[in-house]
């Protein structure tokens, strides 16, 4: 009898929830239009939090199943207009929702952005053609901002080092900043054979913008390229953890009731314990390589025309390695590292009555200190110590003004910059302290010539005090609207910095070296989900530092980088695909520090090849990645050939595969995603170059091979977040929404 009324009320309940599920699914319908009734094709219609939506038509309509539930926000979204968001209540009508996207002044032509040659992240430019996601979602890069960058155009990955190496520029070649405040070490230090991450996470941001080639006249200090970030907006209350073989990381973030304080704060401990694993038998790590940072971020408005932003970074790096040396030929170098770095800045944004001018003030500082002790394994005795400590400060005001379809960028910058180095061998010996005072003031209009044209044109003055000398840099771009989806630009200007050689060789800068760029890019943009890419660059070099035999330093070298970049970044072509794929040519060639006459630099390869390959998965709510990567070999000094050139030997080409899983999840009121990635999947052995002996051994100069110090490297880990659900970083990507 019990059996029976058991089975008599599974059977009811499961007549009851029928119709209950059915009545969750809801039906929505409408058409996505401009202010003109113009219909708008491939918007992005979806609610928040849901892996529900669609892209829309020809005509502009859509029409959909959710289960979300009541009240439901629904997010209408299109690269060329203003995004808007439609709450639906209980009792509202879903069917024919009409709804009128405002497009943005960024698309129109008088509003052609400056830095014409820009890949921008996470901004609402029309330069925009990456999001978060792609660092984040990028097996190769592991989570690393910089890592991630190395696969757009124009980036060179060199392998063994840290840096932006921008179309046959060196890594100091370009600048980063944070709201206009210069960033002097974005990397951190001590890392040897390896490329060391970025000290900045990029969650700390919500847009950056890499410049390849050409920057407008607010900007300075870099012959090369600029990265560009902005700090990350409002977020609701929250505490997040993540947790992996090799960190350990927490924080949260609260938002005041009144909404016009938000205060963001991470910790992060990690330990390179893991990595012992994975270590080639000729690498070692014989002691303590473990890191601790810290980072809190504000946002404050006391008024509804003033916004106040502060940053602040703390990181404690303890680091050790054993390499191995030439000779003799079975010996390891000891490496102990300390390094300790602080990074602080506020920025004050105000708008004036009317809206048509905005002033920014902002002020930065940053100090970084640095111990490395170097010991000869077999003969303790043999040992020295190199000590660094850089100061850095910078202040900037800065005017926006707008004046009917004119846009006025003008104002002021001082940066003050100290770096002092000891070295402790036999006997103690320290250099002098360099100073740096840099002044410069700016000015810069953009314009509309025509319908269809535009133009900017800025004039950057600087004082150095160092060299005791001052310089004016024009610049200057033109765009024209071939049609509402491409465009074509063509950019000039002079650039001019001291190069930075005083720690890494003892060089006191005499002048400042300079660079003169020219780009033609060509930019289709059919839909938000699509972009295609070329761009044609030359950029001519002069007084670059050359070092004579006898260690005197000049500015007598020149040089040149020409070349090609290709990129092209597409969702949905495929269903449920998404892929970019980026090609470089490089001919670059300079007359640098040793080289006698102008060579091919060693840190450029003339061919890079780079492709992003992203699947979503819906039954599985899971996203695949797989990235690879090629490059043709690069230069290499080898004392055992004899050559009139310096970098007279070639390494061969690398080629490199990588994936990652992501699956997201929501457990109560946790959500969270695990993340599984695998770098280097075919176990590939790339040669990044040779560690040669100071002395011939029976006339033959013994060397090391350098290469990365593990084949494969696996990373796992499982970020939860209470407060944000961070799923729909993932959940309401372009791939997802066009595959439905």
């Amino acid at each position: 009898m019990k059996r029976l009324i058991s089975r008599t009320l599974i059977r009811l309940l499961l007549i009851l929830c029928i119709p209950m599920s059915l009545a969750a699914q809801r039906q929505i319908a409408g058409t996505v239009t401009d202010t003109k009734d113009r219909p708008i094709v491939l918007a992005n219609v979806y609610p928040i939090n849901s892996f529900d939506g669609m892209a829309t038509d020809s005509l502009g309509r859509f029409r959909f199943t959710t289960s979300s539930t009541f009240p439901m926000r629904l997010v209408v979204s299109h690269i060329n207009y203003h995004s808007d968001t439609l709450t639906i209540r209980k009792g509202d009508p879903m069917e024919n929702i009409r709804i009128r996207l405002r497009e943005t002044d960024d698309y129109k032509l008088s509003e052609v952005v400056v830095s014409v040659s820009a890949f921008g992240v996470g901004g609402k430019q029309n330069k925009t053609v990456l999001n978060p996601m792609d660092v984040y979602t990028n097996p190769s890069g592991n989570g690393d901002l910089s890592m991630a960058l190395r696969q757009t155009p124009g980036l060179q990955d060199v392998g063994d080092r840290e840096g932006f190496f921008v179309r046959g520029g060196a890594s100091w070649e370009t600048a980063v900043t944070i709201e206009g405040i210069r960033v002097k070490r974005f990397f951190g230090k001590n890392r040897f054979d390896a490329p060391a991450r970025s000290r900045f996470e990029t969650g700390m941001f919500s847009g950056l913008s890499l410049s390849t080639g050409g920057y407008g006249a607010t900007e300075g200090g870099a012959l090369s390229g600029l990265l560009r970030l902005r700090l990350a907006g409002k977020s609701p209350s929250s505490v997040g953890i993540g947790i992996s073989p090799l960190f350990v990381n927490g924080g949260g973030g609260h938002l005041s009731r009144s909404n016009r304080f938000y205060i963001e704060q991470n910790a992060s401990v990690s330990d390179a314990a893991y990595i012992r694993l994975l270590l080639k038998p000729e690498y070692k790590l014989p002691g303590t390589n473990r890191s601790y940072a810290y980072n809190a971020r504000t946002i404050w408005n006391p008024t509804s025309q003033d916004e106040v932003k502060g940053l602040f970074l703390f990181v404690h790096d303890l680091s050790s390695s054993a390499l191995r040396i030439p000779s003799p030929a079975t010996a390891y170098m000891l490496y102990a590292g300390r390094n300790t770095y602080g990074f602080g800045m506020a920025v004050w944004r105000h708008d004036f009555e009317g809206g048509k001018t905005t002033s920014t003030l902002s002020a930065g500082y940053s100090e970084d200190h640095n111990r490395l002790h170097r010991q000869l394994e077999i003969e303790p005795d043999i040992e020295s110590t190199f000590r660094t400590v850089e100061r850095d400060a910078n202040i900037r005001l800065r005017f926006d003004s707008r004046i009917k379809a004119w846009r006025l960028s003008y104002g002021s910058d001082y940066t003050y910059s100290e770096a002092k180095s000891s070295v402790r061998e036999d006997k103690s010996s320290a250099l002098p302290t360099l100073r740096e005072h840099l002044v410069a003031a700016y000015a810069e209009a953009l314009f509309p010539l025509s319908n269809r044209i535009s133009a900017t044109a800025g004039l950057r003055a600087e004082y150095s005090g160092l060299t005791e000398s001052a310089i004016v840099l024009p610049r200057l771009s033109a765009t024209y609207k071939l049609s509402p989806s491409s465009r074509i630009t063509l950019d000039a200007g002079g650039y001019a910095a001291p190069g930075d050689y005083y720690l890494s060789h003892r060089i006191v800068p005499q002048k400042r070296e300079h660079s003169q760029q020219y780009n033609l890019t060509y930019e289709w943009r059919p839909s938000r989900t699509q972009v295609l890419r070329f761009q044609a660059y030359d950029k001519e070099y002069s007084r670059l530092t050359t070092l004579a035999p006898d260690g005197t330093a000049s500015n007598l070298g020149k040089g040149y980088a020409r070349g090609l970049d290709f990129f092209w970044k597409a969702s949905g072509l495929i269903r449920s695909f998404e892929h970019w794929f980026s090609y470089s040519y490089t001919d670059a060639r300079r007359q640098y520090l040793f080289s006698p006459d102008q060579e091919r630099p060693d840190f450029v390869a003339k061919h890079t090849l780079s492709t992003v390959l992203k699947y979503w998965c819906a039954p599985i709510s899971s996203l695949f990645n797989v990235s690879m990567s090629w490059r043709s070999g690069m230069t290499y000094h080898d004392p055992n050939i004899a050559s009139p050139a310096y970098l007279n030997a070639s390494l061969p080409a690398n080629f490199s595969m990588s994936a990652s899983y992501n699956y997201p999840f929501k457990y109560k009121k946790a959500g969270g995603v695990l993340v599984f990635s695998v770098h280097n999947l075919f176990n590939s052995d790339p040669t990044y170059g040779y560690r040669f002996g100071d002395k011939p051994i029976g006339g033959v100069y013994p060397s090391v091979r350098i290469s990365t110090p593990y084949r494969q490297f696996y990373m796992v880990g499982l970020f939860i977040n209470f407060g944000i659900d961070r799923r729909q970083e993932i959940m309401n990507t372009d791939i997802k929404i066009k595959s439905r």
